[in-house]
């Protein structure tokens, strides 16, 4: 499990987050919700290392993350950032990529690497796309790909930066069953989201950050009864229960 201990987020000595403490619980699919620039996707690169700490500490299963060898800490937590460039290679080369921390130098896959990203084109239904170029598929496409070699990583905690942004509703509606099916599997699965509608119906908890720190944390009904989310984005946010549980919709503002 991946917890944040008085955490300090920002850039250059200045914190945009403080004293964050979280615990990302094996079994659940958790957003991170907050207006833009309050910090979310630096949250994220903080928790995994990719940039430093200003303050407070990230444990790994009890392990402070600055003791880990980054190898290892790779074993543990995989990510999939908002935008990367697109290479030159095969799609299944790309999900290949996912095996890396499990290789030594020079690298030389093992067959149960070949079987990892076998099983993560199949996860992702991404398998029609294995031998074409990257750079040949659309965005749709790619995005598979990409969570393809997230799941390749096969971590315990994964970690995805807005991976819905620019995608239609059925590949949106592909990430979150994918989302279901690993927390189901026993990962933690940490979304950064926009649209708080479908937030709200798809995870089984949620953080909102704001104002430099965490506002809140709850399950979807209780940041709705909290009024939470309408003080923090100055929205109105209703819901009805339909067959398919809460359906969230927005209304005037206040």
């Amino acid at each position: 499990m991946i917890e944040t201990c008085g955490l300090y987020v920002g850039y250059h000595g200045t914190a945009i987050l403080r004293d964050v403490s979280l615990s990302f619980h094996p079994g659940k699919v958790i957003a991170l919700l907050g207006p833009n620039g309050c910090g979310k996707s630096s949250l994220l690169r903080t928790v995994l290392g990719l940039q430093p700490a200003l303050g407070g500490e990230v444990l790994l299963d009890k392990v402070p993350l600055k003791q880990l060898p980054p190898k290892l800490a790779a074993q543990k937590a995989a990510y999939l950032p908002q935008s990367r460039n697109v290479p030159n290679i095969s799609a299944r080369r790309m999900v290949l990529h996912g095996r890396f921390p499990y290789l030594s130098y020079p690298r030389h896959y093992r067959e149960e690497d070949h079987e990892a990203v076998r099983q993560a084109l199949r996860q992702t239904d991404a398998e029609d796309v294995a031998d074409r170029m990257m750079r040949e598929l659309s965005g749709g496409q790619r995005q598979k790909v990409y969570l393809a070699m997230v799941l390749a990583q096969d971590t315990e905690t994964v970690f995805m930066d807005e991976p819905t942004t620019y995608l239609d509703i059925g590949h949106q509606l592909d990430i979150i069953r994918i989302a279901r099916q690993l927390a189901e599997q026993g990962k933690s699965v940490v979304l950064v989201l926009h649209d708080l509608r479908f937030a709200l119906q798809s995870v089984d908890e949620a953080v909102v950050l704001h104002n430099g720190g965490v506002q809140m944390c709850g399950t979807p009904d209780e940041l709705f009864a909290s009024g939470v989310m309408d003080t923090v984005f100055g929205i109105t946010l209703l819901r009805v229960q339909t067959e398919q549980g809460w359906q969230y919709y927005y209304g005037d503002k206040p």
